[in-house]
């Protein structure tokens, strides 16, 4: 079957992309290579600053919004130190691009999770190490009855895939997850209003 003219241009026009969704999608291309150098080491939080400000002559200021949104979309609360402090470094050298930036309050608001991210581990050590004696109690009693009757038991690395398995450490963990990625999403939603 032939298609009209008509039709034929039709469906040459849903394929091509108009020329601002070609412009969107190249600023979207030149934000990821100017993010993936800072993540990668390339460039550190000054090189990162340098090469957003070019994407600025030519894509203006929404190109540091977009940077800093793509880096806060990377923040975990269960990511290395290292790593969190390099995104917080980014997001505050690209905050100071904008004639009115709000660095003070985004700064606040990053060191909140800091806190909320230290918070977040101690609690989880706390219960671990509660539970762990817990756990060492009741291999240690089971043990000694085996070694009664003669029989070995290695009860030291039980007490770790016994933990794991638990479904109280289970339980808690997915209560804690939630409440702490509850209030990750809160500080993140509040920064990104900021941008």
């Amino acid at each position: 079957m032939e298609l009209s003219p008509l039709a034929r241009e039709r469906l040459a026009r849903i394929g091509a992309l108009t020329t601002a969704e070609q412009q969107t999608l190249q600023q979207e291309k030149e934000v990821e290579a100017a993010l993936s150098a800072y993540y990668l080491g390339a460039v550190d939080a000054e090189g990162l600053w340098q090469q957003v400000k070019a994407l600025t002559a030519t894509h203006g200021a929404e190109a540091v919004k977009q940077a800093q949104a793509r880096m806060l979309q990377t923040l975990r609360l269960q990511m290395a130190d290292e790593d969190f402090e390099k995104r917080k470094s980014g997001l505050l050298a690209l905050e100071s691009l904008k004639k009115n930036g709000k660095h003070s309050a985004i700064e606040l608001l990053l060191g909140s999770i800091v806190s909320l991210r230290r918070r977040y581990n101690e609690v989880k050590q706390q219960a671990y190490e509660q539970l762990r004696g817990q756990v060492e109690a009741q291999l240690n009693a089971a043990g000694e009855q085996a070694r009664r009757k003669g029989a070995f038991v290695d009860t030291a690395g039980a007490v770790d895939a016994t933990i794991k398995a638990s479904p109280d450490w289970r339980d808690f963990m997915t209560r804690h997850d939630a409440a702490g990625q509850k209030t990750l999403d809160d500080y993140l939603a509040r920064i990104k209003a900021l941008l």
